[in-house]
């Protein structure tokens, strides 16, 4: 008989299996659901963020605009010596053929092209101007060809038409120009002068180009020819030229000519510790075409091995195989402390130096030097 004081033996009966799980599942279900409601608007809002992230990105690059791609063509096409010919050196009625038919050439279809000579006489400005013209082969009305290559330069004599110009030449489709000037390599550097030890007059031709593809891209070239006698000239040439270049209005700057200087000489070196990138060096010899040397002279048994002719580009200049990831902070020789790699990108695609002996004779004693750049706005403020 069992009364209030006799302990009950409790013998604890077996859960049936299937309830056991049906019950753990039923809490895995509500922990899964309470896991995709937490989840589902995480990743929802990483979506959204990601899309507007995106949109974002390609609303900016839309409003920055295409980049630009720029071939720079210069070549010292020897001036028009009818009265001192040296050995094997033909006359300018020859040899322009084959000059005007190289830079129409080079600065084919798909680039915005920019030409700089050095010893160009007036009268071989002209021919130049009516061969490319001719080249392209653009009529317009009444039969005459329309003027799509134009030029800026002086000559640098009087600051007018009389002695040698440096003249940069461009298509009238592919810029606008916002300035151009003409400044003198010697102590009064505003007028018609001859510096320092210099034999002649040597100038500086300036252009600021604006992108008609994309407005918001600017850029100056300057081109110049250094004397070919004085040493002190030379040096205090590049100099003045880095003093002028340094930030003359904001934009990036190229500089192309005939330095008539070794990559060993001082002239050489102030110009690349000031910044400026020779893209003779700066390509990567994958992209790098013809000749390792710029002048040849006339004779082609005894052609001298000289570098002195070259294209010099932004401190931030990158070759195309060593583009600058993002984020990477390569190093730059900023020597101004200057801004424009913050606004612009610009990227050496090509570079060559191209042959000037053709069908028995040099068109010219120097080889003409080419470099592609393509040009990218970054930002806008």
């Amino acid at each position: 008989m069992v009364d209030e004081t006799t302990p009950i033996n409790l013998v604890a009966r077996p859960i049936p299996q299937d309830t056991y799980y049906i019950a753990h599942g039923k809490q895995r279900i509500l922990f899964f659901k309470k896991i995709r409601l937490l989840i589902l608007p995480i990743i929802l809002i990483l979506l959204v963020s990601y899309k507007f992230h995106v949109t974002r990105s390609r609303n900016a690059l839309a409003l920055l605009g295409p980049s630009l791609s720029l071939r720079l063509y210069t070549n010292n096409i020897r001036f028009d010596n009818f009265k001192y010919p040296d050995n094997y050196e033909q006359p300018w009625s020859k040899r322009r053929v084959q000059s005007i038919n190289s830079m129409e050439f080079n600065t084919g279809i798909g680039y915005a092209s920019v030409i700089c000579l050095q010893e160009v006489l007036q009268n071989q400005l002209y021919d130049i101007i009516r061969g490319l013209n001719e080249e392209e082969g653009v009529r317009g009305d009444g039969g005459s060809f329309k003027n799509e290559w134009t030029y800026y330069g002086v000559g640098r004599t009087d600051g007018v038409s009389e002695g040698e110009f440096a003249p940069i030449l461009y298509k009238s489709r592919d810029f606008f120009i916002l300035e151009n000037t003409t400044f003198w390599l010697s102590e009064t550097p505003d007028v018609p002068s001859r510096g320092w030890d210099a034999a002649l007059e040597r100038i500086v031709t300036m252009v600021t180009f604006q992108s008609k593809i994309n407005p918001l891209i600017k850029f100056n070239v300057f081109n110049t020819h250094f004397d070919h006698r004085g040493r002190l000239a030379r040096k205090k040439s590049s100099q003045l030229i880095v003093d002028k270049m340094k930030n003359y209005n904001g934009y990036p700057s190229f500089l192309c000519g005939d330095f008539n200087t070794e990559p060993d000489d001082e002239p050489y070196k102030i110009l690349t510790k000031s910044g400026f990138k020779d893209s003779r060096v700066t390509i990567d010899k994958k992209f790098s075409y013809g000749h390792k040397t710029t002048f040849t002279g006339f004779d082609l048994k005894n052609e001298p091995n000289s570098i002195i002719d070259y294209i010099w580009s932004p401190y931030f200049t990158e070759s195309v195989s060593r583009e600058r990831k993002h984020g990477e902070d390569k190093e730059m020789n900023n020597f101004y402390d200057l801004d424009h790699h913050l606004y612009y990108k610009v990227v050496l695609k090509q570079f060559g130096i191209l042959s000037n002996y053709f069908n028995g004779f040099h068109y010219s004693d120097h080889r003409p030097v080419v470099a592609t750049y393509e040009m990218t706005r970054s930002r806008l403020f």
